[in-house]
């Protein structure tokens, strides 16, 4: 049910005594960001935690909507980004862990994966229970906390909704395999209560030489919603199979003179487990105009994995490859945070005012690694497998298992945004943290020195409001991260440290269309890079570009999603002789284009939707000693709807061609021997009705 913001609908009901009864239902400020069916966001709060008007945000903030997602079969959190320009994947371990580059910065490490705010450990993510994704470009630690200055992504899910809806689903992909889901939602009586239950089951095939994913979500959710307070809980259980694929080789800068297909590992390469999330908030009237707000988010994912990692190629070719295992991987997070929004007038001036505080402990523990035999059977250009056995109980090591990485910080922040007349609004906010790690390793648990510190983080920007639909802006803000522990080596790493300035402008064409453009420029210290398994810190690095994007419609039919990014990194200072470099993974150049359009026929046969998208990203170093770069590729996507009453008010039919012309691509890098290979043409067909 999509109401106006804060409005309250009362509606008649009828309880089984027949006696009329009111029901008040009071509907959240987050479902009016995004209309139905649109490519647009007309407003969001990732980057105030109130909702702000499109052309009032003093920041960049890329959206992909729901329907987005679903034109394109945008299956995973890799795929749902790539309408994004200037994001790109980065070392995803194998794709066990979701990776990006956010304007040249970011890992699969660096705090910046959200789910409705709250962070969320190492892991890879399903869309099946996302309704869109935002990402916030730029430091952002005021409200997010640890974070890397390119910025976070966070995934917003879908709540439960007071109007009984029910979806059945499913998917068969050419690669082998497919998925189904089931998506029900409704409320409960009279009780002001609605509930949600997500259910979905992949089995998909890898088109690489072997592998196969599969993975089962099973997602319940209430909400409630009162006169003056409302609640939400949701808990989210996954249980995965996945391989772990690290992708090919490249050798005197050239990938391996073999199939795109073939791989280096071995059958077994496996990662296993279960994620498990709870997520609750409630929110309380004060005043009209305030209101109170409790979070508390509790994730956990524990698995265990067996890989054969490729460890060296010799100066002849020659490919070595060694076992290894991690049993017992436990990784947490517990946040909490409590705020205070609202408005307050003083000398006829609107203040937007957010007070808050958040304490958060994220703790990662490995009980046993094991490292077993190396073999050199294989060349660049000549692969053998089967020569290499999984890791004995005798291969433990014990001076890296029991290994503890934990960090815990607590917050206090202020924001304010101030309207200084109907033209300009200054925003002004700091956040004053303190965190303290702790880590160590080893059967008899060799502590490292514990690291604590505090640091104050200020933003802020101005924003003049040209017109009724344009609006200019200029913003500075800070950000941090602890950098934990090398994976590796376990020795601490200091925390990164970013700063980055802005400058936009925002306009909005009609309700429907709209433009933003932003120039920025972002400075860190301490920059963790990893090359092959090996991870440090460099001294400082920067990145400067220019962001441009057009969404929403051209017409009643045809909708559009336009982006563009010019990226320009540069290692500044480094100990290891890197200045001058460009930051791995960072095209100089990325832009993609997605176009849906409804078709003009007699709804007696149906609604047609066809569409199509093309993206291309420039070349990319594939490493910090830019010893070997990515070639720039184009990758082009289409499908076709047809939506009809055949089996039930609301059935689809879709074909989905995703990489439609097989495009041989390298998307993402985690040093030479562990280079991303990009799917080839994928044709997949799925079904849907709805009640």
């Amino acid at each position: 049910m999509a109401l106006p913001t804060a409005a309250m609908a009362e509606e008649d009901a009828t309880n089984s005594s027949g006696v009329a009864s009111s029901v008040i239902v009071v509907t959240g400020e987050r479902e009016t960001e995004v209309a139905p069916g649109s490519y647009r966001a007309e407003a969001s709060s990732i980057a105030n935690k109130q909702s702000v008007d499109f052309l009032e945000q003093a920041r960049t903030i890329n959206v992909v909507t729901q329907q987005v997602i679903h034109d394109f079969n945008l299956d995973d959190l890799e795929e749902a980004l790539q309408p994004v320009a200037g994001i790109q994947l980065g070392n995803t371990l194998g794709g066990t862990e979701d990776g990006f580059v956010k304007r040249g910065f970011g890992s699969n490490s660096d705090g910046s994966m959200l789910i409705d705010g709250i962070r969320q450990p190492r892991r890879t993510y399903s869309t099946a229970t996302v309704d869109r994704v935002e990402v916030l470009k730029g430091p952002s630690s005021l409200f997010q906390g640890q974070q890397n200055p390119g910025g976070v992504i966070n995934m917003v899910t879908k709540r439960p909704q007071y109007e009984t809806h029910t979806e059945l689903s499913g998917e068969v992909s050419s690669f082998g395999g497919g998925n189904t889901s089931l998506d029900t939602t409704g409320a409960i009586g009279d009780t002001g209560l609605a509930y949600r239950l997500i259910l979905s089951h992949e089995d998909e095939d890898s088109w690489r030489e072997y592998g196969n994913d599969r993975r089962t979500i099973i997602a319940p959710s209430l909400r409630w919603e009162g006169e003056h307070s409302s609640a939400q809980i949701s808990y989210e259980y996954q249980d995965y199979d996945i391989d772990i694929d690290r992708g090919t080789i490249f050798y005197n800068g050239s990938a391996a003179d073999v199939s795109s297909s073939t791989r280096f590992d071995e059958t077994w390469n496996r990662v296993y487990g279960h994620d498990e999330s709870l997520n609750a908030w409630w929110k309380q009237d004060i005043t009209d105009n305030w209101d109170l707000k409790l979070t508390y988010g509790w994730t956990r994912r524990q698995y265990s994995d067996a890989r054969a990692n490729v460890t060296d190629v010799s100066d002849s070719g020659d490919v070595t490859v060694r076992a290894e295992e991690n049993k017992g991987y436990e990784r947490s997070e517990h946040y909490t945070a409590l705020d205070a929004t609202g408005e307050v007038e003083i000398a006829g001036q609107r203040h937007d005012v957010v007070i808050g505080a958040d304490y958060e402990t994220t703790r990662d523990y490995l009980d046993e690694r094991y490292f077993g035999d190396s073999v050199t059977v294989s060349t660049v250009n000549d692969v053998t497998h089967g020569q290499l056995s999984q890791v004995t109980s005798d291969d433990i090591n014990t001076s890296r298992s029991n290994r503890l990485d934990e960090t815990q910080a607590l917050g206090v922040y202020v924001s304010d945004r101030w309207h200084l007349n109907d033209k300009w609004i200054l925003g002004l906010g700091g956040r004053y943290t303190w965190f303290e790690q702790q880590s160590g390793e080893g059967e008899d648990f060799v502590s490292d020195p514990d690291y604590s510190d505090s640091l104050f983080l200020p933003s802020v920007n101005l924003l003049y409001r040209i017109d009724d639909a344009s609006s200019t802006y200029i913003s500075y803000s800070e950000s941090f991260v602890a950098n934990g522990t090398d994976s590796d080596s376990g020795e601490s790493l200091d925390p990164e440290v970013g700063k980055g300035y802005e400058i936009g402008y925002k306009r909005q064409w009609n309700p429907r269309l709209a433009t933003s453009v932003a120039l920025y420029r972002i400075r860190k210290e301490n920059v963790a890079v990893t090359d092959n398994g090996v991870t440090r810190t460099i001294g400082e690095a920067g990145s400067e570009g220019l962001e441009f994007s057009l969404d929403g419609a051209l017409t009643d039919r045809t909708s559009l999603l336009f982006s563009y990014a010019y990226t320009d990194t540069e290692v500044i200072e480094d100990t290891e002789g890197t200045e001058g470099n460009r930051l791995p993974n960072a095209a100089l150049n990325a832009a993609s284009l997605y176009l849906a359009h409804d078709l003009a026929i007699d709804p007696a046969y149906g609604a047609w939707r066809i569409g199509g998208g093309v993206r291309y990203v420039g070349e990319r170093e594939g490493d910090d000693d830019n010893s070997f770069s990515m070639d720039a590729y184009t990758v082009a996507d289409a499908f076709v709807g047809w939506r009809h009453h055949f089996f039930g008010p609301d059935t689809e039919f879709k074909l989905n061609a995703k990489n439609l012309f097989d495009t041989t691509y390298y998307y993402g890098s985690g040093g030479d021997t562990r280079v991303l290979v990009g799917d080839p043409l994928e044709v997949t067909l799925s079904a849907s009705v709805g009640w």
